[in-house]
């Protein structure tokens, strides 16, 4: 190991060296990099901000359990306890029936126009606003609620609700494998820059294993010209994130449409993510020229 470090200076110098002898194969490797890596910042950017959304929706859903109107007020307790006992339930409150007929007029259905439907009384029903630990439960937890007796029914904003919800999951799936896929092709196109490097290098690696010299040691200055390339290719993509987000939150005031839907705060947020685009042109250069020089030294061993 403490040769293996002793070496390391050498293997930069070799690398830096081989970059400046192929450097327009390079540059196009670092610039499809660049590409790729601006196509993964977009995606990551999105689904961050697409999971941010999708969280203060799922915390904002509330499920509305309306009481049967033949049910005894002595049952309300009871009733209370019950749907506290369902897993995931997070906090349960009473709304008795003055309170659903002052929601009721306040909202965009109610109005003065409807003060006659109260003329002969309050035939709103009470109800109990259920919220659950995490929007994913609420669907499973009014089915639940539904099934007590004394509970006329279960609602949680109906399919919109859900139809957003799934919707925006399917985003976050497809990014992701977008996202993988796009780290596979970089991969692809380090490899072909450094195939095209070994084979200009081939009689020095023959030189190399002639004199004793291990793999390892072989591929030490592909790994770190690979991580170069890689690094090179970051720089781009991660000043793209920092003042590109910066300015799109700028424009839209640090939310979309609507203050249901924020997006994430420049800082840290653009930090995390240059962070991840560095280690990710990296790691995807040291792989590539991993795989590529390994494929190699196997067919001539």
């Amino acid at each position: 190991m403490i040769k293996f470090f002793k070496s390391l200076p050498y293997h930069f110098k070799s690398a830096f060296r081989s970059i400046r002898r192929n450097v327009a194969m390079s540059l196009s490797s670092a610039t499809a990099v660049a590409v790729t890596l601006t196509l993964i910042s977009i995606f990551v950017i999105v689904a961050s901000n697409i999971s941010t959304m999708s969280n203060k929706v799922e915390s904002s859903v509330e499920i509305y359990a309306q009481i049967d109107l033949v049910t005894d007020k002595e049952d309300y307790d009871k009733l209370e306890e019950q749907i506290k006992a369902i897993e995931n339930v997070k906090s349960v409150r009473f709304s008795s029936k003055a309170e659903q007929k002052k929601i009721f007029l306040e909202s965009d259905q109610g109005g003065k126009e409807y003060n006659v439907i109260f003329k002969d009384g309050n035939p709103l029903s009470p109800a109990f606003y259920v919220e659950a630990t995490k929007g994913e439960h609420v669907q499973t937890i009014a089915k639940q609620i539904g099934k007590i007796e004394g509970i006329s029914k279960a609602e949680f904003g109906g399919e919109s609700a859900s139809t957003m919800l799934d919707a925006f999951n399917s985003i976050r799936i497809g990014g992701t494998i977008f996202v993988i896929a796009l780290c596979f092709l970089a991969v692809f196109l380090i490899q072909n820059t450094i195939k095209i490097t070994i084979q200009a290098r081939s009689e020095e690696i023959a030189i190399m294993r002639n004199v004793g010299a291990d793999n390892l040691f072989i591929k030490t200055p592909f790994m770190i010209e690979g991580m170069i390339i890689g690094f090179i290719g970051a720089v781009v993509p991660i000043l793209i994130t920092i003042f590109g987000y910066g300015f799109v939150y700028s424009s839209l005031d640090g939310i979309m449409f609507s203050s249901l839907f924020p997006l994430e705060s420049v800082v840290p947020f653009v930090y995390w993510v240059s962070l991840l685009l560095l280690l990710l042109g990296m790691i995807v250069g040291i792989l590539g020229s991993f795989l590529s020089v390994s494929k190699y030294l196997k067919w001539t061993r």
